[in-house]
């Protein structure tokens, strides 16, 4: 066992993290406030709409219960806080894989092969993670050698166990990645603009911003002092970037219908239809 002071500076390595990615997520919602307001807000109420409300707001809960729990809980509801945040992390990145899903669905005109490619995608590797993360939970335990109790002291049979709802992610992930990236070989011109490009490349953007994060989260299984130094950062991570790919997306498709109008207008000045103009066909001058 290490030395209780060595446990309780891990500890707080642990919560320093949360806090910083607690407000990182703050800050990025603030500033994407305008654009939200204007492109999802006040959109009309769809499938798209409610999940990202879900995955823009649901994340607040689920990387500040375990500092609330950290500030004022005891060790009676160590378990079920852990449980509770593990599998409501889960679900909400859950969610953020259904939105990319629905985008690489769009990509492929929406193709009913692929929808159900996809259906059954999401609910077997739902299905294993919900198993992983819930076995996962209940292996975590309050070492009774500290003075404080902590959440974060893991079993270390569990590591497989957390690994496997790691790896679920990364293969859902990676097929989605995959999928974009033939289409863009297959169809993409580089001549393409406005919303179609930003389908194209966004989605390969947002698997390279977040596959470090998936990797720092399989390394910390093994390598940090604690299992879930990383949790709330993979957590935090697809949030922020799943929902700059929505607001991103619309806003890109606002601009082209801008756009278009303005063209449709100057058109309409220059080229009047003649049924509108005026002809004087009085009788001619006298000289």
């Amino acid at each position: 066992m290490e030395p209780t002071s060595v446990v309780l500076a891990d500890l707080q390595v642990v919560y320093y993290i949360k806090v910083a990615f607690l407000t990182l997520l703050v800050y990025d919602t603030l500033l994407q406030i305008n654009e939200e307001y204007n492109h999802v807000w006040k959109s009309r109420w769809t499938l798209i709409k409610c999940l990202y409300l879900w995955t823009r707001y649901s994340t607040f809960v689920g990387a500040s219960i375990p500092l609330v729990h950290a500030a004022y809980a005891g060790p009676v509801v160590c378990d079920g806080v852990t449980t509770f945040t593990t599998i409501f992390s889960t679900l909400g990145i859950g969610v953020t894989e259904m939105i990319l899903m629905i985008r690489t669905y769009t990509l492929y005109e929406r193709s009913k092969k692929l929808l159900a490619f996809f259906f059954a995608l999401w609910f077997s590797l739902g299905g294993i993670a919900f198993w992983a993360v819930t076995t996962w939970s209940s292996r975590f335990s309050s070492s009774n050698s500290l003075p404080v109790e902590s959440c974060y002291v893991t079993n270390s049979s569990g590591i497989g166990i957390g690994l496997v709802s790691y790896l679920v992610l990364l293969v859902g992930e990676t097929t989605i990645v995959l999928l974009t990236l033939y289409k863009v070989f297959r169809k993409f011109s580089y001549r393409e603009i406005g919303f179609l490009r930003s389908m194209y490349c966004d989605g390969v953007w947002f698997y390279l911003a977040i596959l470090p994060f998936t990797i720092a989260t399989v390394v910390c299984l093994f390598a940090a002092p604690f299992s879930g130094l990383n949790d709330t950062p993979v957590q935090v991570m697809h949030s922020i970037l799943c929902c700059r790919l929505i607001t991103h997306a619309r806003n890109v498709a606002a601009e082209e219908d801008r756009r278009e109008d303005a063209i449709k207008k100057v058109f309409k000045s220059q080229y009047m239809p003649l049924s509108n103009a005026v002809v004087d066909i009085g009788p001619p001058d006298k000289v």
